[in-house]
């Protein structure tokens, strides 16, 4: 009887040496991927070094990962990165307002290590300013009287309404021209005061959206009178009365009945009748 040498041996010993050529494999991959990983950041690093040396760099803001319109800037979703000075937006939020922006929302979607500007928060710049007037819409720039009535706090993206003043002395009236206007700009600032601390801005001028017709109201109002705008509720839209506001009204003085005058009839002319003596001529 012959005896048949079992196979068992070489089927035990191939699986060590395929995973030994697995594991070789894995190694050569991963210290590829190792070396490779440290070349490019050596050469980046050259390369920043050279820019470094003729390139004077500014600091930037920029988020760590991809935000999106509505969201709010907290500390850890920011991040600081050199570029040079010549690409740096002059709107970039930077190291010295870094802590502005802290607290804002972002009114445009932001991919990640994007330069974070001020046009990017609610309330800021568009790109380019008319990006900001709606389609059928007109930006008009306004002069008002001061705006003393709410102390320079006025902002974009508040409603007002416009109220026209003319006359003079006792004929003087005031009533609602415009109401529910949107504000897109106070004053020469097109966005809002983002260092300003909180103190207290003057300004004469506001842009705000308009129709064309109300444009042409508004240019005419200002020939003829002052325009003084108050703040709305941004959830207010009941209307005002369109009802003018007189110096009578105001100072309830009720007008004096005018006395009717006697109604004047013409009189008929009578001839007056001539009385005299008749004297008959001839006779016998």
């Amino acid at each position: 009887m012959i005896d048949i040498p079992a196979r068992g041996g070489r089927e035990r010993k191939r699986p060590k040496k395929q995973l030994l050529m697995f594991g070789f494999a894995l190694a050569l991959g991963g210290g590829g991927v190792f070396y490779s990983k440290q070349y490019i950041e050596e050469q980046v690093s050259y390369y920043k070094g050279q820019l470094d040396k003729t390139e004077p760099m500014v600091q930037v803001v920029v988020p760590v990962r991809k935000m999106v319109r509505g969201e709010v800037l907290l500390a850890n979703d920011l991040s600081m990165r050199e570029i040079p000075e010549k690409y740096a937006d002059s709107n970039a939020v930077n190291g010295s307002t870094y802590d502005v922006a802290i607290g804002q929302r972002i009114d445009f979607d932001i991919d990640e290590g994007r330069p974070l500007l001020w046009a990017h928060l609610e309330g800021g710049l568009s790109p380019t300013f008319s990006g900001k007037v709606e389609d059928g819409l007109r930006a008009m720039t306004v002069q008002v009287d001061e705006i003393n009535s709410i102390s320079g706090f006025l902002q974009p993206q508040d409603k007002v309404d416009l109220l026209l003043s003319f006359g003079s002395g006792a004929n003087q009236q005031i009533f609602p021209l415009i109401q529910r206007l949107n504000v897109i700009a106070t004053g020469i600032q097109t966005m809002v005061d983002k260092s300003s601390g909180g103190s207290t801005r003057s300004f004469s001028t506001i842009t705000v959206h308009v129709t064309p017709k109300d444009g042409q109201k508004i240019t005419l109002a200002q020939q003829v009178g002052k325009l003084t705008a108050m703040l709305r509720n941004p959830d207010d839209e009941a209307p005002m009365s369109e009802a003018a506001m007189t110096v009578a009204e105001l100072l309830n003085i009720r007008p004096e009945p005018v006395a009717a005058k006697p109604s004047s009839k013409p009189q008929r002319k009578v001839a007056k009748k001539v009385v005299g003596i008749e004297y008959i001529i001839g006779g016998s």
